[in-house]
């Protein structure tokens, strides 16, 4: 019974199926193209479930305080440094992956594209943190409210978009506003911790950030969702 209470608490988390949600959303456009050869579905197929083998090892190590204990190391930033990389490695590299992901894109709707970016209004969750003083104010400066608001863009875009008056320049702004958003919690999350970037000593710190399950945003979702609009950003440049 503790076994199975264990694993129910490490799944338990919003933050762990919102990760899985976007896992299944580039699964599935990466699958859409009109013509998937067996190598492409076979990549596919292998870089989801390394994805799901690193969202294992985030939570085993999570958990056992790993990442907090290595804040030194800037841990945090190799965990999404170490997806993005896999990803655009895996899909830019190898020239049938590469084949793949451009018939993907040329399926998948700038409306899809956009559509997915309306997860991150759970970014209000660590506005509610900062309330309940879990966290300080310069995260909700550079990272919480910047991420919900560019949700919030998101929201209504889709709407814009229904009407048909979206052009790829736009897109193509928006989704490098997407990427540039990041920046900021990112390095946000080391004013505070251990680390090269400490320049505050107050509490409360960014230490929850370093723990599960919220350290699954810098190692997990966050890395996701930047391949969400690297993926968009293949399709606009390349239509």
């Amino acid at each position: 019974m503790t076994g199975a209470k264990d694993i129910y608490e490490r799944l338990r988390p919003l933050i762990v199926w919102l990760g899985l949600t976007e896992l299944g959303w580039l699964g599935y456009w990466l699958l859409s193209g009109d013509n998937n050869t067996a190598a492409f579905v076979g990549i596919v197929v292998g870089w989801i479930v390394a994805m799901l083998a690193w969202l294992t090892f985030v939570i085993y190590a999570g958990m056992r305080g790993l990442f907090l204990k290595h804040s030194e190391s800037l841990s945090n930033l190799v965990g999404v440094a170490t997806v993005v990389t896999f990803g655009v490695a895996m899909f830019g590299l190898i020239p049938d992956a590469r084949e793949g992901l451009l018939s993907a894109a040329h399926n998948t709707s700038d409306l899809q594209m956009i559509s997915i970016h309306m997860l991150r209004l759970l970014a209000i969750g660590t506005v509610i943190k900062f309330i309940h003083r879990e966290l300080p104010l310069h995260f909700l400066i550079l990272g919480s409210i910047p991420d919900f608001l560019f949700a919030v863009s998101a929201v209504v875009l889709v709407v814009l978009g229904a009407n048909g008056s979206l052009g790829d320049s736009s897109l193509i702004v928006w989704h490098l506003i997407g990427l540039s958003v990041f920046f900021g919690p990112g390095i946000s999350m080391f004013f505070s911790v251990p680390s090269p970037l400490r320049i505050y000593h107050n509490k409360p710190d960014a230490s929850i950030i370093f723990q599960f399950p919220m350290l699954l945003a810098p190692n997990f979702t966050v890395p996701l969702f930047m391949l969400a609009h690297a993926f968009a950003l293949v399709r606009l440049i390349t239509s």
